[in-house]
């Protein structure tokens, strides 16, 4: 939950509110229907595999260091976009 509700989800939830009114609503509600597909599609497979992160779990799946790789920059690329979004909420 503390991933979901951050200052960059906040600020471009209310921003998208108040730009688009009750059509911004749809993003919110298939943000949410996203986080809970993942939920139910990915998280079990993971456990299933006894991994603990998505790079852990591609390259146990495809049996492939590389694949791991790819998976482990993707979401390092992602956790830094991220960042830059937590700190203009910040201030």
């Amino acid at each position: 939950a503390s991933n979901w509700m951050s200052a960059a989800s906040l600020m471009g939830l209310a921003g998208i509110i108040y730009l688009q009114g009750y059509q911004g609503l749809a993003y919110v509600t298939g943000w949410t229907g996203g986080y809970v597909l993942l939920l139910v599609l990915l998280a079990s497979q993971i456990r299933r595999f006894g991994k603990f992160t998505a790079p852990e779990f591609v390259g146990e799946r495809y049996g492939s260091q590389g694949a791991r790789v790819i998976a482990a920059m993707i979401s390092i690329a992602i956790s830094v976009i991220y960042c830059v979004a937590q700190f203009k909420g910040l201030g």
